[in-house]
């Protein structure tokens, strides 16, 4: 994201932003609000318990959302347990495992440490972020949202009328106020004698919003599997069948192991190593969410 919000617009122009084009640009925001939102929901799944209070767990978990990877280590210049972002050193061995690793925490640490003296926390068995799941589903969802948008704004008025130069500025103040939802609409007689105003035809079916809608909750639901979230079908021209519902949830399931196997891998790694009581699942959805501040 810093690299196509920041770099890429001095490095290869921007003419977009100059352009002023309303309709990329409500869509660029329905994606960046839909990419924040998912983020959340992505990076907010997992409850570690038994975690050293000097492990921030919202860090740890932003860290293998954005890079895959985070090491825990013991750091003996400020005598704590520590979960940083970190990169693989040296050589890789027979399992394609790294023997090291480059840790870095902004200006305070920035260190080689040995595979033996710490524990790597993964993010997945492919070790690859989850980003490109968010990246896919919100630009889809954008572009459905925006699709829903206009055909409801189309909606409201079935047909595009147009007439001379003349009548130019009667027809700008009717559609503004039919945007405005005027409910008396009074015209200047003067402006639209003459050349009649004629009047296309949009064939805007309402019945078109809300499939776009269905396919919109689908795209969602869809996602939501991918991060091994529970989803149900809302549609009430669609109830799955109890074949259906289980089917879906064997997928929740395998999407979650997906992600949780890697941490509970780790979880164990650091249990044994370090002589702690170190345990990761999924959230339920009903039990309270602890404090997620570590001891910064």
């Amino acid at each position: 994201m810093v690299a196509e919000e920041y770099y890429a617009p001095f490095l290869h122009g921007d003419a977009a932003r100059f352009q002023g084009a309303p309709a990329t640009t409500r869509t660029a925001l329905i994606e960046r609000m839909y990419m924040r939102v998912l983020s959340e929901l992505a990076i907010n799944r997992f409850k570690w318990t038994g975690l050293p209070n000097s492990v921030d767990k919202r860090f740890l978990e932003t860290t293998l959302f954005y890079r895959a990877l985070s090491v825990f280590y013991y750091e003996e210049k400020f005598d704590r347990f520590m979960a940083l972002q970190a990169t693989p050193a040296g050589r890789f061995n027979m399992y394609n495992n790294p023997t090291g690793y480059q840790v870095t925490g902004q200006q305070f640490v920035n260190r080689t440490l040995s595979a033996k003296d710490c524990v790597p926390i993964w993010s997945n068995a492919m070790r690859i972020p989850d980003m490109d799941i968010i990246r896919i589903f919100s630009s889809r969802l954008a572009q459905l949202d925006t699709t829903i948008e206009i055909n409801a704004k189309s909606a409201r008025r079935g047909k595009v009328g147009f007439g001379s130069e003349n009548q130019r500025m009667s027809l700008v103040n009717l559609n503004r106020q039919m945007d405005e939802g005027v409910p008396f609409i009074q015209l200047n007689s003067d402006a639209i004698t003459g050349v009649p105003v004629q009047a296309v035809d949009l064939g805007v079916d309402p019945d078109t919003i809300i499939n776009i809608d269905i396919l919109w909750s689908r795209q969602w639901n869809k996602c939501m599997s991918l991060l091994g979230i529970n989803n149900s079908n809302q549609d009430k021209k669609e109830r799955l069948v109890a074949s259906e519902v289980e089917a879906n949830n064997d997928q929740v399931a395998a999407s979650r192991w997906v992600n949780l196997n890697a941490r509970q891998d780790a979880a164990y790694k650091i249990s044994h190593k370090y002589g702690l009581n170190v345990t990761v699942d999924y959230h339920d959805g009903a039990s309270p969410i602890e404090s997620e501040s570590g001891d910064n």
